[in-house]
């Protein structure tokens, strides 16, 4: 018998139990016969369904599940369950009348009378989508805060990596110039060496501090990258009078190079951090020095193209393989060549070059062959 659950006033106490059921709204609250078909519909379930008790009574209880859960027979699955075991529990997405979906809890309890006979099914059903909802912003927030701790954890690692780098670069880059500087102070001290070679042990010296120089001046700016105080003090300048007080330096303490200046007359003004931009020349100088052991010329190449101005620095050195490239700007980048292995370097220059250029909007191209020589070219914007 189909039976409609409403709110007349009760007369016995089964009537009282089912007008209660009527009125609960926060619960769809029905009954199924033993094939699944619905027998009774409260306003919880209008409420949270959608549908009016004459739409639902007498069809199969299936037409609340997804199509595909349908199709694979889900709803008998769930009924044999509550047969076998006396109850099915779960939570799950249900369809409402209009086909938007809610997230679910569901119990469906196995209805036995005396004898054991099943009679029906009754199923309570309540609608935990805002909860679901609030759970997944919980489990977003602490997803992302996870990801945060894990690069930060991350980010640790690596400074620490870092770290042990630059003691080990300090150790040995820095040990080899010193010892060579306190060894000569010594010979000066004592008299060993003789008045018509001091010149020649001032200018090695000179060539030495200059190294220890630029190996500190490099770890300290990689230093400030790490801990983002990398600031730039900005003004107007030329840069071609940059690349000839870096000319004026490397000439001579390096007198087994030429070094040759190509520019085409013009200004080459640009706005930036003075010191910085020196650096850089002043590491393509240094680089085209020490990966040309055997001497040679070194050309240096100022233009001005309208919006933008450039500097290469080409050297008849080693070269670099294609494979090596991309190795080049990367930090501790020093490539794995035979060569290589007995040129001083810390692997930061070229990676410093890149940075300090990319924060004024320029850039670093290379062009090279093994054995052929290379050519950097540092491209900056040009002043307004």
């Amino acid at each position: 018998m189909v039976r409609r659950v409403n709110s007349l006033e009760p007369k016995t106490v089964g009537d009282e139990f089912a007008l209660l059921v009527s009125c609960v709204v926060d619960y769809a609250i029905f009954m199924l016969d033993a094939t699944g078909r619905i027998v009774t519909w409260n306003e919880g379930a209008q409420r949270i369904k959608g549908y009016t008790a004459d739409e639902v009574i007498g069809r199969h209880f299936s037409i609340f599940y997804p199509p595909e859960e349908a199709r694979n027979r889900k709803p008998d699955w769930e009924l044999e369950t509550a047969r076998r075991e006396g109850r099915y529990m779960e939570e799950g997405w249900r369809l409402r009348k209009d086909g938007t979906r809610f997230w679910a809890s569901v119990v469906i309890t196995a209805l036995r009378d005396q004898t054991g006979r099943l009679r029906g099914f009754g199923k309570v059903i309540r609608d935990l989508t805002e909860r679901r909802e609030q759970e997944e912003v919980r489990n977003s927030a602490r997803d992302r805060e996870e990801a945060r701790l894990r690069a930060h954890a991350d980010r640790m690692a690596e400074l620490e990596r870092i770290k042990a780098q630059f003691l080990n670069l300090a150790s040995h880059e820095l040990r080899g110039p010193l010892t060579l500087i306190r060894g000569y102070n010594s010979m000066l001290q004592d008299g060993s060496i003789p008045a018509g070679q001091v010149p020649a042990v001032a200018r090695l010296l000179e060539i030495k501090l200059a190294h220890v120089d630029l190996l500190v001046e490099q770890m300290l700016e990689t230093a400030r990258l790490e801990h983002d105080s990398f600031d730039t003090f900005r003004q107007r300048f030329d840069l071609g009078d940059v690349v000839q007080e870096q000319l004026d330096i490397f000439r001579p303490i390096s007198p087994d190079h030429q070094f040759m200046l190509d520019d085409d007359g013009t200004q080459l003004v640009v706005e930036g951090d003075r010191a910085r931009i020196a650096t850089i020349i002043a590491n393509l100088f240094d680089n085209a020095v020490k990966y040309s052991p055997a001497g040679g010329e070194i050309c240096c190449t100022t233009r001005n193209r309208d919006s933008q101005v450039s500097v290469s620095v080409r050297d008849q050195g080693l070269g670099i393989a294609a494979e090596h490239m991309p190795r080049l700007f990367t930090r501790f980048g020093r490539l794995p060549t035979e060569e290589n292995v007995t040129i001083n370097g810390t692997g930061l220059g070229l990676f410093l070059c890149k940075e300090i250029a990319t924060r004024h909007g320029g850039d670093i191209t290379v062009k090279s062959e093994p054995g052929a020589g290379s050519e950097f070219t540092l491209i900056l914007p040009a002043a307004p």
